[in-house]
C-alpha cells in the first residue's frame, strides 16, 4: 500500500483511523491542518518525537494540537489574556505559547517553559486529535530553514522513506500560523501568519 492516501468524503473516517493506529505504534505522519501539513506523532510516544527531530535536524520545541480548551488546560495554564484569544480565535490559525503545567509534555519543550498549543480549524486535524484523545505535533514538512512543503506529492518524494503515512489533502496555503509568546509580562509576536498582529492587539 502506498504511503500517501488521497483523503476524500468516503474515507474520512477510515483514513483518521489508519491515522491513529499508525500514531499508536510509534509512527509518523504528514497530515493536513488548514495552514501547512503536519509532522504529526503523539506526545506520550517519545520515539516517534525524535524521529521527528532527525527528519527536521532540529532541537527546538516542537508545537502540538489539541481539540479544545478542555484538553489544552491539561498541558498548559491559561490565563486571562489568553483566554480572550482563543475564545475570539480558536479554532483557527493562532498558535499560543503559554506556561506549561508541571511534567506534562516535557519531550517536545526541549528545555523551554512553555508549550506552543492550538486547537486547528481543519476537519481532519480535528477529528485525528479527538480520536487520539491526546495532542499530536503539528511541525511544518521541512527541513530547518527550508520552506515548509505545501503539496503532498512534493512530500512523497522528499519525506516518503522517513514517513509511516501522508494523509493526501491536497495543496495547502503555505501561510503558517500566526504564534504568540504568552509568558512574559507583555505578549511577544514569534511569527506572523494567518492571522495579523494588529488583529491580536485589541485582546491585549
Amino acid at each position: 500500500m502506498s504511503k500517501r492516501l488521497k483523503l476524500s468524503r468516503d474515507n474520512f473516517q477510515t483514513l483518521v483511523e489508519r491515522a491513529f493506529e499508525v500514531l499508536l505504534m510509534e509512527g509518523v505522519i504528514a497530515y493536513p491542518t488548514e495552514t501547512l501539513y503536519g509532522l504529526g506523532a503523539l506526545v506520550s510516544r517519545p520515539r516517534a518525537i525524535e524521529r521527528i527531530r532527525q527528519i527536521k535536524g532540529k532541537t527546538e520545541p516542537i508545537l502540538i494540537l489539541v481539540k479544545g480548551v478542555e484538553m489544552a488546560e491539561r498541558y498548559v495554564k491559561i490565563d486571562q489574556r489568553a483566554k480572550r484569544l482563543i475564545d475570539h480565535f480558536w479554532p483557527g490559525p493562532l498558535t499560543l505559547i503559554l506556561p506549561a503545567k508541571q511534567g506534562m509534555a516535557e519531550v517536545i519543550r526541549a528545555g523551554s517553559e512553555g508549550i506552543g498549543i492550538r486547537w486547528s480549524s481543519e476537519p481532519f486535524a480535528q477529528a485525528l486529535v479527538e480520536r487520539a484523545f491526546e495532542p499530536i505535533t503539528s511541525t511544518s514538512v521541512n527541513r530547518s530553514g527550508e520552506p515548509p512543503l505545501t503539496d503532498p506529492e512534493e512530500i512523497e518524494k522528499k519525506f516518503g522513506d522517513q514517513l509511516d503515512l501522508i494523509v493526501d489533502a491536497s495543496l495547502r496555503s503555505g501561510l503558517a500560523s500566526t504564534v504568540l509568546n504568552l509568558l512574559g509580562a507583555e505578549p511577544e509576536l514569534v511569527r506572523e501568519g494567518a492571522i495579523k498582529f494588529d488583529d491580536l492587539k485589541r485582546f491585549f
